[in-house]
């Protein structure tokens, strides 16, 4: 039986040799900062590098320390509460900034990003496509 599925946005991205990338902006108060993350099923946090937590005026150290572990290795980082805007959708999420300086890559997992909101993906084409989760599109 065929389903139907509606989004409010939806993005093109560049061959995903290195993964999806998705442009956001993160914000605090007045400031805010726009970058490139990679939409990452499988990590259980959003995980950004430490300057943009700099950018942000954040006290990065005055957030709960948290140890993450990977197949690569293992790092640290700062758990800070964020506003995340992703193609027009704007949502507040507690996300993570790494201790060092030198990690220089920006995750978007499950808990801050996936959970909130719906998603669906035709790589064939290079299409993610995105609603809020509560949207009133959804069926």
């Amino acid at each position: 039986m065929p389903v139907s599925l509606d989004f409010d946005a939806s993005h093109r991205y560049g061959e995903a040799i290195d993964g999806i990338e998705i442009p956001i902006a993160l914000s605090v108060g007045r400031q805010s900062v726009e970058l490139i993350a990679k939409l990452d099923t499988g990590a259980a946090n959003c995980i950004f590098e430490r300057k943009y937590a700099e950018i942000l005026g954040l006290d990065i150290e005055s957030g709960r320390l948290q140890q993450f572990r990977t197949v690569a290795g293992s790092f640290a980082a700062y758990q800070h509460e964020v506003t995340i805007q992703t193609l027009g959708i704007e949502f507040s999420a507690v996300v993570f900034f790494a201790q060092d300086a030198s990690f220089s890559r920006n995750f978007l997992g499950r808990s801050g990003w996936l959970e909130r909101v719906r998603v669906a993906i035709v790589d064939y084409d290079r299409v993610l496509f995105l609603s809020p989760y509560d949207s009133s599109s959804s069926n």
